[in-house]
């Protein structure tokens, strides 16, 4: 009965009639997705510092989770409360662009405080303009974030979310050569693990510390404007700390990707960013082999009507796992969004997902399933309400990793 609701309220909404509350809209800025658009009256106006500009901004939330465990049982509930903080400090400049941000979220379980934590992270990135046809980005960032509960690499039993950091940097350059192109991105991410409890054993998670450097070549043509097609290929290195895991195998591996894609644009109605390809992952312990298969990725966003965006999504790559003798999983996602400006200041959401993902080296599938509604009503340029309901189903053949959860939230932000 949830999903059948839930699809009916994105056909609805995509269905509404283009009222007169976006017709003041520049046509320009009316042709983006709904969730793009500036609001001139309701962004956020920010402090000047130098030549930066300053955002601030504060998000507190309430949360009625039905499960917060994601357990096959779910018999805890929770009223969860999260404040996010935030500074962003943006560069004003007419040329290049230098970015610097820092959040912190702390999350509270009202009942079950042993679940309780605090996410943050701070980082920069920039923009150098070489030439008018040539740009290098750069970004740099440290974060400590969790494992939500959902997570397969998230043991049954364990007393708490699993803590990790990301370390990253990467560097990407950009040149035009009139209708060809080149992007060549170098990125890097370095992950450390906390050891968690498992029914009152101490689980070594920090053997499963690593890093990821992934190389990608981004190589285009333009047919017309706003019309190309590409040719993507890239290699990518996972090195652990320690050349066993929990379960004595070694995870290091070598993998590389090769497709084609298309880019197709008609200027605010429907634009198209496609790709398929082949994609291997090759571990060094035998037991686990390697891992291959078809990849690719999709997303189009159809502007319905000057007030709808519908947005979907298709993605297909492999993940990396700690669970015994699986080399990894095929992760195959698909999401349908619906954004649509009820008023000029009241916006409505629908969402749609599904992904499977499918373990190679043992026999186990997972299902996901999730759907949500929400609304964001903007008061004024420093103050918004939001809130929605998610529901949302994991399936799987592995035993005692089945599981439902209903959530509804509500939140209020502040901005200068």
């Amino acid at each position: 009965m949830k999903i059948h609701t839930a699809i009916a309220a994105l056909i609805v909404a995509s269905c509404l009639p283009a009222v007169a509350y976006a017709d003041d809209q520049d046509d320009t800025n009316s042709q983006l997705p709904v969730a793009d658009r500036t609001r001139p009256e309701y962004d956020p106006i920010g402090q000047r510092v130098g030549g930066f500009i300053l955002y601030p901004q504060v998000d507190v939330q309430e949360m009625y989770d039905s499960n917060i465990n994601a357990s096959a049982d779910g018999t805890h509930g929770d009223l969860i409360t999260s404040i996010n903080p935030s500074l962003n400090l943006k560069s004003d400049w007419n040329q290049n662009a230098l970015n610097f941000h820092a959040d912190s979220n702390s999350v509270e379980y009202a009942r079950y405080g042993n679940n309780s934590y605090t996410d943050w992270s701070v980082g920069g990135d920039g923009k150098l303009d070489i030439y008018h046809d040539a740009r290098a980005y750069g970004n740099l960032s440290y974060s400590v974030e969790h494992l939500p509960w959902w997570s397969p690499n998230t043991f049954i039993g364990q007393g708490k979310p699993t803590e990790y950091s990301d370390t990253a940097a990467g560097l990407t350059v950009e040149k035009e050569f009139d209708r060809l192109s080149f992007q060549l991105a170098d990125n890097y991410d370095r992950y450390d693990f906390q050891n968690v409890t498992v029914n009152g054993t101490t689980a070594l998670e920090s053997r499963n510390d690593y890093g990821d450097e992934r190389v990608n070549l981004h190589t285009g043509y333009e047919l017309a404007p706003g019309r190309q097609v590409y040719l993507l290929t890239g290699f990518d290195w996972r090195a652990y700390d320690d050349t066993t895991d929990l379960f004595g195998y070694n995870r290091n591996s070598t993998g590389y990707v090769a497709a084609v894609g298309t880019k197709y644009d008609i200027t605010g109605v429907t634009s198209m960013d496609l790709f398929v390809g082949y994609r291997e992952q090759d571990y060094a312990d035998t037991r686990l082999g390697s891992i291959d298969g078809p990849t690719g990725g999709a997303t189009v966003t159809w502007n319905v009507t000057r007030l709808t965006t519908v947005t979907g999504t298709i993605t297909r790559d492999i993940d990396e796992t700690v669970i015994s003798g699986a080399a990894g999983y095929f992760a195959t996602a698909e999401t349908v969004k619906v954004d649509h400006e009820l008023l000029r200041n009241v916006i409505l959401t629908g969402n749609i997902s599904h992904e499977t993902d499918d373990f190679q080296g043992i026999d186990r599938t997972d299902d996901y399933f999730k759907t949500g509604i929400g609304a964001k009503y903007l008061m004024n340029e420093n103050f918004w309400l939001n809130g929605g309901y998610t529901y949302q189903t994991r399936d799987s053949n592995a035993v005692g990793t089945g599981a439902a959860d209903n959530q509804v939230f509500l939140g209020v932000s502040a901005r200068l």
